[in-house]
């Protein structure tokens, strides 16, 4: 199965989309998951993955780049940018190759401006066919992580999904409910 990428840069409103393509005519139930290459958001998307399959459903996967860290720094703002762009594009192509490893869902992989929190709203807003947001709690401290703490004290519209952020592989498909 061939695969063709495509990239698309829209300074003017702040996007970067990679997306594998798919017949339009094809409106399918999507997850989303947010990647930020920690290894509870591969077990977010493991899960999601593990799920959209089973369900017959697409994943979409986004990584976000929170551009007001850099506008102090207005001379190297767009080279920073562009440089963590690339290394989003390289964790999400070789986090692509892992995902089919074990798994042949179709994927959309999108890398957004702006915070995890705004643009996972923005997301599940503009795209009606998102029914599940996939998400993992943080391993390394007592609180579950920002985006999970916001999340579940102001709600959306579409189903949450938290998993522990410290389950294993086998664990996490156990779970999913897949079987071998």
């Amino acid at each position: 199965r061939k695969i063709r990428k495509n990239y698309k840069t829209n300074k003017k409103n702040s996007w970067l989309r990679l997306k594998l393509y798919k017949k339009e005519s094809e409106v399918k139930e999507k997850f989303l998951a947010v990647f930020d290459g920690t290894d509870e958001c591969k077990s977010a998307v493991r899960y999601a993955s593990r799920r959209a399959q089973i369900n017959g459903a697409d994943l979409l996967i986004v990584a976000t780049i929170d551009t007001v860290e850099f506008t102090y720094w207005l001379n190297v703002n767009s080279k920073m940018i562009d440089n963590i762009e690339k290394e989003s594009k390289e964790m999400l192509s070789n986090w692509s190759k892992e995902i089919h490893s074990y798994s042949d869902i179709n994927c959309d992989y999108i890398i957004e401006h702006g915070s995890k929190l705004e643009v996972v709203k923005k997301l599940i807003d503009d795209d009606q066919s998102i029914s599940l947001l996939i998400l993992a709690s943080n391993k390394k401290d007592k609180k579950p992580g920002i985006l999970v703490e916001t999340i579940s004290g102001i709600g959306y519209s579409i189903p949450v999904v938290v998993l522990p952020g410290n389950l294993n592989d086998d664990s996490i498909d156990k779970l999913a409910g897949y079987r071998n």
